[in-house]
């Protein structure tokens, strides 16, 4: 999508989120629950806006010492498949890249092949299923990322 900034998300941007969360999930989160997210600034809550300033997706990340989860990535149905969810991804793991995380996490419904097509193209590795996770009794998918970390040798010079 041309144009489109990523940023952090602010409290003006909660309307948005929830609709967005509504309109990509069946059991979305409620309203008070986004708000607490967005509020605990242990949380990386980003929002990709458009364009014409109109937001178009998010994603919440919880950050606890060197791992982190993504609890939730959403875009407008509209917007799928413009690159929205990648970008919103490359920043988050550019993010936490530089904050020296070692580990990125998720769930994800096991039958949602889009998504996970989306979390393999950006190394995650599927760990396991999770029964009946979600409030519907389907399965859920955990995946992980491991971040590389390049090692520099020192020579020992003894001599």
């Amino acid at each position: 999508m041309e144009n489109l900034r990523i940023r952090p998300a602010s409290p003006a941007d909660l309307q948005a989120i929830c609709l967005i969360e509504g309109d990509s999930f069946s059991d979305p989160y409620p309203r008070h629950l986004l708000n607490r997210l967005l509020d605990d600034t242990g949380n990386i809550f980003l929002v990709a806006e458009n364009g014409k300033g109109v937001l178009v997706g998010y994603c919440v990340s919880s950050l606890e010492g060197r791992l982190s989860h993504l609890i939730s990535i959403a875009v407008l149905p509209k917007g799928r498949r413009q690159g929205i969810a990648t970008a919103l991804l490359k920043n988050l793991i550019g993010y936490l890249e530089a904050h020296r995380v070692e580990q990125l996490w998720l769930e994800v419904k096991q039958g949602n092949n889009e998504a996970i097509k989306l979390y393999e193209k950006f190394d995650f590795a599927r760990m396991m299923t999770l029964e009946n996770y979600y409030s519907d009794g389907s399965a859920a998918l955990r995946m992980r990322m491991s971040f590389k970390r390049q090692v520099v040798k020192v020579e020992d010079k003894q001599g």
